[in-house]
């Protein structure tokens, strides 16, 4: 298992995370940052009440190198999601200890 990478800008926001492509070698790894996660660790963003998903896209770009460098840490650490699409997820806990 080689390091993953981010080399495309792909990100959508499903209501419950945002998902992004990470990439060992050419094979695309389905990763995400919950919504919780973004909440408690961006200044920016409400932690109460009906935010849009361009407020959460912008706290996920905020917070960009806190998440790739927390889904890289638990791709090489072997810690994979064991259902659903989304094969690494950052918690609040990954970016806080980042």
């Amino acid at each position: 298992m080689s390091q993953l990478s981010f080399s495309d800008e792909f990100r959508h926001f499903d209501g419950n995370c945002i998902r992004f492509h990470g990439y060992d070698g050419v094979r695309p790894i389905l990763c995400g940052v919950t919504a919780e996660a973004l909440k408690r660790c961006d200044l920016h963003l409400p932690h109460t009440g009906l935010i849009p998903a361009e407020e959460f896209l912008q706290a996920f770009d905020r917070l960009i190198l806190k998440i790739h460098d927390s889904a890289r840490a638990k791709y090489a650490e072997g810690k994979f999601e064991r259902d659903g699409e989304i094969k690494i997820l950052v918690k609040r806990h990954d970016l806080l200890n980042r």
